[in-house]
């Protein structure tokens, strides 16, 4: 009877997890190595320049209380096991003229510096009304943090809202670091950043219709950015673009419509695609969708949607529903 009991709870624990072996599940429960839940919203993968693991970074758990936000940050080194490693910029450590807080630090992005051997995040930073529309920028020697608030502002002097980083490492070799964001909830901006990626030098390029979610990623010299409309914590039909040329500079972005054919996106709003290192075929890569099921109302039930890409040509291209799906199958 007790290893009965035993069995029972290990595949409690098992299916509350968002993995079995090497799967992933998506929409699930995901837990970390401690057996927590995994609180890392809008997230942001970062590259270990060193070591070629994984830093998780996102919003922390969603409660009403902004006091209690900050951005989180999970480890791995197999994409599939994450370690905690606690809360690397607190709410406490943002101070900025204007309005007080308590803020809203959400959709936190890193990157590293080569320059400066710093780690730089950026951040939507807000008031509670969304009113403020200004990004932060904090620093870290240290891809585990503690990161070091440097200053809020409004890139280009464009209200921000819902913002991403993109990193154009093409083989190895960085082209530039961009900040791509919802320009005052009117259009799409895309402005790289200057040398010690505190700031940005000016748009280069832009979508003008309003979107969010916004998610770039570079395969066969052409630039594709997953987004979603405008409708608040509610899902919608995603749509990808793609660039015209394999600069992002003055580029022209081509709609290829929803690829998930889901009039939610699977419930799900975008907020990073990732190029993985394909074990099928050694030395290509593919694509992982990452993405939010937000549950609104419910804030504190979200939980994260992740699945592979598949391309048939450069503009034909689906996202389709999995149930679950291994990294050994791509």
């Amino acid at each position: 009877m007790q290893s009965l009991l035993l069995l029972i709870v290990l595949l409690r624990v098992s299916n509350s997890l968002n993995l079995n072996g090497n799967e992933i599940i998506s929409g699930t429960v995901w837990n970390d190595t401690d057996g927590n839940r995994i609180e890392a919203h809008a997230t942001g993968i970062l590259i270990d320049p060193e070591d070629q693991s994984y830093w998780w970074y996102g919003e922390s758990k969603k409660t009403s209380n902004l006091s209690d936000h900050g951005v989180n940050c999970y480890h791995s080194k197999d994409f599939i096991h994450w370690t905690n490693q606690g809360q690397v910029l607190q709410q406490s450590q943002v101070s900025i003229p204007g309005p007080a807080g308590p803020y809203v630090l959400a959709r936190p992005k890193v990157v590293f510096n080569l320059k400066t051997s710093l780690f730089v995040m950026w951040f939507h930073l807000d008031s509670s009304n969304y009113g403020y529309r200004y990004v932060g920028v904090a620093t870290s020697q240290h891809p585990q943090g503690p990161f070091q608030f440097i200053h809020g502002f409004q890139p280009d002097g464009i209200p921000s809202l819902d913002m991403n980083l993109f990193e154009d490492n093409q083989n190895g070799t960085v082209k530039g670091v961009y900040l791509i964001r919802s320009c005052n909830n009117q259009y799409v901006g895309i402005s790289q950043l200057n040398d010690d990626y505190l700031n940005t030098t000016g748009i280069i390029s832009r979508i003008s219709e309003p979107r969010e979610g916004h998610a770039v990623f570079f395969r066969n010299n052409r630039y594709y950015m997953m987004t979603s409309h405008l409708t608040g914590w509610a899902p919608n039909a995603a749509e990808l673009f793609i660039s015209n040329s394999n600069s992002l500079i003055d580029a022209q972005w081509i709609s290829l419509g929803n690829p998930t054919h889901s009039s939610t996106t699977f419930n799900s709003q975008s907020t990073f695609v990732l190029p993985f290192p394909s074990r099928k075929n050694p030395g290509e890569l593919f694509y992982i969708y990452m993405g939010d099921r937000w549950n609104a109302p419910d804030l504190l039930d979200a939980s994260y949607i992740w699945l592979p890409y598949q391309f048939y040509s450069d503009t034909n291209v689906t996202l389709p529903w999995l149930d679950k799906w291994s990294l050994d199958d791509y």
